[in-house]
């Protein structure tokens, strides 16, 4: 698959620091439902940068399934945008990882109190998930690798797997995302969103609701901003010799629940986007190549990658 060739594939930020601009298109952007299916990409724009979930290495209900189909999987994509090509829209696929990734990076918190984590950033018990190790490159290290998720720039968001195990009260959600790739997080015209889907009965799937927002949980800082947060966690993605052992802040994208989500036991899939807010002015995006065959491979480079 050319996203998995060009996009965990390859590591660092030479993959996408090589574009040329073959001439300006003109994109006549209307303003849809951020979380709408509508069969097109909402925005060809690379204006705002792109925003990538970062993963989780630790297995808080048993080591499987993990990463790799081969176990089940625990990773699943979906795009609303018939420009990526082949890829099925708006359904739900599985996508295959490492069996080192558990998962997206996930906490859940009651109280204060860490009622949920397969990725040890809060507690510092991380390990070395995020660093290459020594005599490795940095393409061989899977907590260097993201994924790409805005509902409405390109139109692909991904979600992750999680297991519940017993009735759980959450009162804070943490996703975790990388901040290069042009990416400002603090841009007004950015907002966010998180959901959890329920799992589809005899398989590993999210439910599919006929659009972005999650069946168990939607909530997004357009339409109700109270409770989102970003910050920088102080934990680091760590490149190997060959990119110069470069470090990579990792940020966290906060929701402080003024009531209280209940989480009965079973498979939840969790996801956090982000999206632009604002109705872009009349006239002329730039798209950053000159047709369609170019525009398909940008994008699947963007979709999984590890710079």
């Amino acid at each position: 698959m050319l996203q998995k060739m060009f996009g965990r594939g390859l590591a660092g930020s030479a993959v996408f620091s090589v574009t040329v601009l073959f001439g300006a298109a003109t994109v006549q952007a209307a303003y849809n439902d951020p979380f709408d299916f509508d069969g097109m990409t909402d925005f060809q724009i690379d204006t705002y940068g792109y925003y990538y979930m970062i993963t989780g290495g630790k297995f808080p209900t048993g080591p499987t399934p993990n990463g790799d189909n081969a176990s089940g999987g625990t990773f699943r994509y979906l795009t609303d945008s018939t420009d990526w090509g082949s890829y099925p829209v708006d359904t739900w696929n599985k996508d295959d990882w490492f069996p080192q990734n558990a998962s997206f990076a996930l906490t859940l918190r009651n109280n204060g109190a860490i009622t949920y984590d397969n990725n040890g950033i809060e507690d510092g018990s991380y390990g070395d998930y995020y660093a290459t190790q020594a005599g490795k490159t940095s393409a061989e290290t899977p907590g260097l690798y993201r994924g790409y998720s805005m509902t409405n720039v390109w139109d692909w968001v991904y979600a992750g797997y999680f297991l519940i195990e017993q009735t759980m009260v959450v009162d804070e959600i943490i996703g975790y995302f990388d901040e290069n790739s042009g990416f400002d997080r603090n841009n007004p015209d950015i907002a966010y969103a998180m959901n959890i889907w329920s799992n589809v009965e005899n398989d590993l799937l999210p439910t599919n609701t006929g659009n972005f927002k999650g069946d168990v949980f939607h909530r997004n800082s357009q339409d109700d901003p109270a409770g989102f947060s970003t910050s920088d966690t102080g934990v680091d993605r760590v490149f190997g010799a060959d990119y110069s052992n470069a470090t990579d802040d990792i940020f966290r994208l906060t929701l402080a629940l003024e009531q209280e989500l209940i989480l009965e036991p079973g498979v939840y899939w969790f996801n956090h986007a982000a999206f632009v807010r604002q109705v872009p002015e009349p006239g002329t995006l730039a798209l950053l190549a000159g047709g369609l065959g170019l525009l398909v491979f940008a994008r699947r480079r963007r979709t999984r990658t590890s710079p």
